[in-house]
C-alpha cells in the first residue's frame, strides 16, 4: 500500500512536473510573441514620429511663407491706395488742364467740373493758349 501512496505521488509529481513545463513552454511562447509585438510597435512609432517632424517642419515653413506673403499683399495694397489717392487728387486738374489746353475758359471750368473761381482761373492763365502778339 505505501508503494501504492508513493506511486501515485510520484504519478502526481510527474503530471505537475510536465504541467508546469508546458506552462513554462507557453508563456515563453507568449514572451517572445509579445516582443515581437512590442518591437513592432516601437517601429510603428518611430515612423510615425518621423512623420511627424516632416508635417510640422513642413508647416513652419508653410507658415513662415504665408506670412511673407501677407506682409507682401499689405505692401502691395498700401501702395495701390496711395497710387490710387494721387490719381484721384491729380485726376480733375489733369482733365481742366487739357480742357485748358484745347481753349476751355474759366466759366467753362467752373461749370462742367465744378472748380472754384480762383481755382478755374489759375489754370487758364497757368496752362491757357498764350497770344503770340
Amino acid at each position: 500500500m505505501f508503494e501504492g501512496i508513493l506511486f501515485g505521488l510520484a504519478c502526481i509529481a510527474l503530471l505537475s512536473a510536465l504541467a508546469a513545463l508546458l506552462l513554462l513552454h507557453r508563456s515563453a511562447q507568449e514572451r517572445t510573441r509579445l516582443r515581437e509585438q512590442v518591437e513592432r510597435l516601437q517601429q510603428q512609432l518611430a515612423l510615425q514620429q518621423q512623420s511627424i517632424t516632416g508635417l510640422t517642419a513642413g508647416a513652419i515653413g508653410m507658415d513662415r511663407r504665408l506670412r511673407r506673403t501677407e506682409a507682401t499683399e499689405r505692401m502691395i495694397s498700401d501702395r495701390q491706395e496711395i497710387i490710387e489717392n494721387q490719381q484721384a487728387a491729380e485726376q480733375p486738374y489733369s482733365h481742366a488742364i487739357r480742357l485748358v489746353q484745347q481753349g476751355a475758359t474759366a466759366a467753362r471750368l467752373m461749370e462742367e467740373l465744378g472748380l472754384s473761381e480762383s481755382e478755374a482761373s489759375l489754370l487758364v492763365r497757368l496752362h491757357g493758349l498764350r497770344d503770340s502778339a
